[in-house]
């Protein structure tokens, strides 16, 4: 099912771009791919940055493709084969995908990362220890948040698989409907997700605590980009701002701002790729 969502997200932006399917012109410079982190549907990804894609296209003047994957570990992959030129994705994914793969540093997402540990309302979950013996729902076992999650939990003597159960889930939006409808008793997530969550689909939960911080989700460019689209491209990205052109886009998506990876960004983040390197090679 994701790969079928996933040609049929290829085939409706190559009709946005072109005009018509199977009509689609050679063009040079060839279309920037751009890969979208799968951490929420795809539908809600195309729909979210839409506005990145159109901006792109009038600063660049060159088609953009969004592609994304069926899964992180697919998208990591991906990524190493060089199948995307812009790659939007967590931070210390980010951080992987610059030592091992030579991907250059283009922006971030200026607002905090940060893990938000979700209850139901009528819930009799009142602290973390509560959560003893019970099912919490997260994202896929490598993202950062779920990273985050467990380390808080294991701080307070809550060790998956032995007195809590740990169901991962292929997107964030799937952990808050597993705590919705009542198949998880909490459920951890991407604060920034959440908070763009509509209200309808957090109705009747809350938050009972948070995880520690990072810096946020990445864009970065792969070295296989040619110099002058690379310094391109960090130009208009950075550009791409709340206060300017990326407007309605931080509105939405609730990311906060455009702003520059510096280097005590990928410093903070190189304990957590070895734990992502753990727990791909555990898989």
């Amino acid at each position: 099912m994701a790969s079928k969502l996933q040609s049929i997200l290829l085939v409706c932006i190559l009709v946005t771009v072109t005009g018509s399917a199977g009509t689609v012109e050679q063009s040079n410079p060839p279309p920037l791919r751009v890969g979208l982190l799968p951490s929420l549907s795809t539908e809600r990804l195309v729909t979210l940055f839409a506005p990145l894609r159109d901006y792109l296209q009038t600063r660049l003047h060159r088609p953009v493709i969004l592609l994304t994957a069926p899964n992180y570990e697919t998208y990591m992959q991906r990524a190493a084969a060089y199948e995307y030129d812009l790659y939007f994705t967590a931070p210390h994914m980010a951080a992987l995908a610059e030592n091992e793969s030579g991907y250059r540093r283009v922006s971030l997402m200026n607002r905090e990362l940060r893990g938000y540990v979700l209850i139901r309302q009528d819930s009799t979950i009142r602290t973390l220890h509560d959560l003893q013996d019970h099912v919490i729902a997260m994202p896929e076992a490598t993202a950062i948040i779920t990273i985050l999650g467990e380390s808080l939990l294991q701080e307070h003597g809550l060790i998956p698989g032995k007195n809590i159960r740990v169901e991962y889930t292929p997107s964030h939006n799937n952990a808050i409907h597993a705590l919705s409808s009542s198949k998880a008793d909490a459920a951890i997530v991407s604060g920034g997700i959440y908070d763009a969550t509509p209200p309808d689909k957090r109705a009747g939960l809350t938050v009972l605590t948070k995880t520690k911080s990072l810096s946020y989700v990445m864009f970065m460019a792969s070295p296989k980009l040619p110099e002058q689209e690379y310094t391109d491209l960090c130009k208009v990205m950075l550009q791409f701002t709340a206060n300017g052109p990326g407007h309605e886009f931080f509105i939405k998506s609730k990311y906060g701002d455009m702003g520059k990876i510096q280097d005590k960004d990928m410093q903070q983040l190189q304990p957590y790729v070895k734990l992502l390197h753990q727990r791909i090679n555990n898989k």
